[in-house]
């Protein structure tokens, strides 16, 4: 549990600093520009890293199909959705509702696992949902909801389904397999709707400098915060569940806030730093006590 905890933990952080990288392209990159480049990069370094991990067999005779469309659907759909949300809204009801995402997964696992909520489970739902929005530093009441929420819901249902289907469909593959498929069938999804969107000629799809600074945010935005981080996330969620897994996820704010105040002078929010650890307090509440046997079932619910 600890090795699982740890490995969500790392993709997170390592997701947060493509948050940071993204402000440095967003200049004069595209938003589907910046993400099928990002998508692009992952999907080849990742299938060389699979390539140098297991014997070719094991790659060709791997469920392609299956895992091409969990990763369009799931991660490829998922990510046009709350870009999308964010056009329609703004950054933080975006974060808002990205730290519904133990809810999102809370339904998934009753619906597809046909699974009881227990009382020590919902307990670190509801505080990992209320720290989720103490990290964005947001207030609910300075902010209208309109169709970007919608859209943004349908990220996290997707991000929550893509998960659980990876690692409970694709079990015979390791987490490096099933990180690499599932990518690559979100960049083909991602790539048909960029060459739709740069036929019809929308400013999104322009592809921006490549000055020194542009590539560093780019190699950022692409290796640790997408292809590593999807390693790590997998692996992680693979042992915890997509359910306890999903609590990470409300702490990315936090992180990213952290990493801002570090290097950028950023001011400290101490609000943000409250929520975090209140998430971090959900984790150990639905974690603690677990037993040897449900542990091993890689679920508690």
């Amino acid at each position: 549990m600890i090795k699982a905890n740890l490995s969500c933990f790392i993709a997170m952080i390592l997701w947060a600093t493509g948050f940071v990288a993204a402000e440095e392209l967003l200049d004069s990159w595209g938003t589907l520009a910046m993400l099928s480049a990002r998508l692009i990069i992952s999907a080849v370094f990742l299938i060389f890293w699979w390539s140098a991990m297991e014997n070719l067999r094991i790659i060709v005779t791997a469920p392609w199909i299956r895992g091409i469309w969990i990763g369009a659907l799931g991660w490829g759909a998922g990510g046009i959705f709350l870009l999308m949300g964010q056009k329609l809204s703004d950054p933080v009801t975006t974060a808002i509702v990205v730290a519904m995402m133990p809810i999102a997964a809370a339904v998934i696992e009753v619906l597809f696992s046909d699974r009881a909520l227990t009382k020590r489970l919902s307990l670190g739902i509801f505080l990992a949902v209320v720290g989720g929005f103490l990290a964005t530093g947001a207030r609910l009441w300075d902010h209208s909801f309109g169709l970007g929420m919608v859209f943004c819901l349908g990220a996290i249902g997707a991000f929550a389904w893509a998960t659980r289907m990876t690692t409970r469909t694709l079990e015979t593959l390791s987490a490096t397999g099933q990180a690499t498929i599932t990518l690559i069938g979100a960049t083909f999804i991602t790539l048909l709707i960029y060459f739709a969107a740069f036929i019809l000629g929308f400013s999104e799809t322009e592809i921006g400098v490549f000055d020194h600074d542009a590539l560093f945010a780019l190699f950022i935005f692409a290796l640790p915060s997408c292809a590593i981080a999807q390693l790590f996330w997998i692996w992680g969620a693979g042992r915890l569940g997509v359910l306890l897994a999903s609590f990470h996820m409300n702490a990315v704010p936090f992180y990213v806030m952290l990493i801002m105040a570090g290097l950028m002078s950023s001011e400290w929010q101490w609000t943000q730093a409250v929520g975090a650890f209140i998430v971090v307090v959900a984790v150990l509440i639905s974690q603690f006590g677990l037993a040897p046997s449900e542990r091993s079932a890689k679920e508690t619910i």
